[in-house]
């Protein structure tokens, strides 16, 4: 498994039409690419979570345009698709105390690369379990 920490913004967004396109202009308006997305429902606001290729743009651009953004450190961790990846690494998590606080993940298809996202309560200590496990990327 190969990972890295990065940024994550997280804005609350109106449950209504046309409001993901709004934020979604104003990032492009920006250059700013999105590499993970994840979109949350309430009855009447959402949480639109995402990392971005320059976290540091995306932020100032929302910000400007009246957006409150929030920022964690989350691990983005690529690996293979196969069968009980998830459950290796959750357990290797769980037996270091480790709790996910939440995630997202997408696997272009079967036996492809997968791609998750991670909010765990302990980014450092969840790295070097991470590095300890061994299985192939």
């Amino acid at each position: 498994m190969k990972y890295e920490i990065k940024t994550q913004l997280s804005v609350e967004i109106e449950n209504a039409p046309g409001k993901i396109a709004e934020l979604s202009d104003i990032l492009a308006l920006h250059d700013v690419s999105l590499s993970a997305i994840s979109m949350q429902e309430g009855p009447t606001c959402g949480r639109f979570r995402f990392t971005a290729c320059d976290p540091v743009a995306a932020k100032r651009s929302l910000e400007k345009s009246g957006f409150t953004v929030e920022t964690d450190e989350v691990l983005a961790i690529r690996t293979k698709d196969s069968k009980g990846r998830l459950a290796i690494l959750t357990k290797a998590l769980s037996q270091a105390g480790i709790n996910i606080d939440y995630m997202y993940a997408s696997v272009d298809e079967e036996g492809a690369g997968s791609r998750m996202i991670l909010k765990v309560s302990n980014i450092h200590l969840a790295a070097h379990v991470i590095d300890e496990i061994k299985i192939a990327a």
